[in-house]
């Protein structure tokens, strides 16, 4: 952990996330990258935040919610989706959520964005997260494209 900067979660995403026909007004939840810890340390996840999201979107909220052993990844959902997905309605983001090192996290965040005013087009850079390593608190950006497009 000397010199430079250290993580301890992988950011190999290499994907972009999109909402296709969106229109203003309306949350749209992007699913961050699945965290995974590749330190030697346990890692708590405090918190997430959308991170470089134009001006005229509102950001700010997050949720977590623990991945069936079925499913498979998690695209995004909408606001409709955490009352209506039983898999979706407990909020994990409110307690810190523990990765063992080198383990993969059966939790995944999701960012909200609703675009304000029309045109909606517009995209974020990613995902920041918080976390803690014994008594050090770290935040780490997590590369991971999101776009809202214009409904046709």
């Amino acid at each position: 952990m000397s010199g430079g900067f250290w993580h301890a979660l992988e950011d190999d995403w290499g994907g972009v996330f999109s909402f296709h026909h969106a229109t203003a007004g309306k949350g749209y939840w992007f699913t961050c990258p699945l965290l995974t810890n590749i330190s030697d340390l346990p890692v708590d996840v405090l918190g997430v935040e959308l991170v470089g999201a134009p001006a005229h979107w509102r950001t700010g909220e997050a949720r977590a919610a623990r991945r069936p052993d079925d499913a498979g990844f998690w695209l995004g959902a909408s606001d409709e989706s955490f009352v209506k997905e039983p898999d979706l309605t407990r909020d994990y983001s409110k307690e810190p959520v523990r990765i063992a090192p080198g383990a993969e996290s059966p939790i995944y965040y999701f960012v909200r964005a609703e675009a304000v005013t029309s045109p909606v087009a517009g995209s974020a850079e990613g995902c920041r997260f918080t976390y803690r390593t014994g008594h050090r608190i770290h935040t780490q950006v997590l590369r991971a494209p999101i776009e809202l497009r214009d409904g046709d």
